[in-house]
């Protein structure tokens, strides 16, 4: 094995391409895992605009990770299929002592403050890797760390069975929550989204779509688009009592109707990331068959054909990509 491989680092700016790097060094602690396939976030599209404040030039983007095992550990044999928790916590904060290390106050992640997973191989921390059946379909389980995303906002939101559900946004992480709130026992899920690519994916999955000038009472809505005008409309949607789930980042302060808060008795939630046993849960349901992705993953690329699927997506072409790293 050569000591260099093929990634897609971003350069500075909104420049990025394929490039020769060095291999992983693998720390004390962490594994070198073939990358079987990653993910390509909404993240990587701003990383990759020079959009990201944390980000430096030279960085492989790609944090939704499913790999192998390169070499064997304590706890996984070589060839070994593993998806990979991205979070990189300090440890020591309360968040991190009291188990909640998502909330870390000096969380980083990997493909944002160290190198990711659109590369032949990534270094992960070994108590990183999350076990998954090993028979089940890869491409399906390269959607798990969005899947995860949902599954914790459904855990934050405490949906009962029976309830009405909202979603808006129709990208990867509003779809997953659209099925795992389905699967739930939703007695109905509605979903807002204005791009007409999006719209017709979720109605091909079997949502009902609402118009964007008519109110829907729901008893939860989940923000998955972080958009301005969706925080200053999102309590019309909500009938009185209901939780109000925000999982999309805002990058600057939004207006919100706190008076329709007030009268309507309305919880508003904040949801971030996922925990360790939500991103096991994910793996659980896609190998389940309980949750299928597949309608979801729109294309699945060598990384020969990364930069132009990324292309793609920022000109409103598809939803998930998956890139090969090339142990599949």
């Amino acid at each position: 094995m050569t000591g260099r491989m093929r990634a897609l680092v971003w350069h500075g700016d909104n420049s990025f391409d394929i490039a020769e790097v060095p291999r992983p060094t693998v720390p004390q602690g962490w594994v070198l895992l073939d990358v079987v396939y990653t993910g390509v976030c909404g993240t990587d599209l701003h990383i990759c605009a020079g959009e990201h404040p944390r980000a430096r030039p030279g960085l492989v983007i790609g944090h939704e990770l499913i790999g192998r095992v390169h070499a064997g550990g304590s706890r996984f044999a070589a060839g070994e299929a593993v998806a990979v928790n991205p979070i990189l916590s300090c440890g020591h904060c309360t968040q991190c002592r009291t188990g909640m290390s998502h909330r870390c106050q000096h969380l980083r992640l990997i493909g944002i403050d160290c190198d990711g997973g659109i590369a032949e191989q990534v270094a992960v921390p070994a108590d990183a890797l999350v076990r998954v059946d090993q028979n089940a379909d890869l491409v399906k389980l390269g959607f798990v760390e969005p899947l995860a995303v949902a599954v914790h906002a459904m855990n934050q939101a405490r949906m009962k069975l029976g309830d009405t559900v909202g979603v808006v946004g129709a990208g990867p992480v509003g779809l997953a929550i659209a099925l795992c709130a389905r699967q739930a026992g939703a007695a109905q899920v509605v979903i807002r989204e204005p791009v007409p690519s999006r719209r017709n994916a979720a109605r091909s999955l079997g949502f009902e779509m609402a118009d964007e000038n008519v109110e829907v009472d729901v008893d939860v809505l989940f923000d998955a688009a972080a958009r301005p005008e969706v925080a200053a409309s999102m309590t019309r949607w909500i009938s009185n009592g209901g939780r109000i789930v925000v999982v999309g980042t805002y990058s600057s302060p939004a207006l919100i109707d706190l008076q329709s808060v007030t009268f309507g008795e309305l919880e508003i939630v904040g949801t971030r990331l996922y925990a360790q046993e939500d991103l096991e849960e994910a793996a659980r349901l896609v190998a389940s068959g309980e949750v299928d992705p597949s309608p979801v993953i729109t294309n699945v690329v060598s990384l020969d054909d990364a930069v132009a699927a990324m292309k793609g997506l920022y000109a409103g072409e598809g939803i998930k990509v998956l890139v090969e790293g090339g142990a599949v």
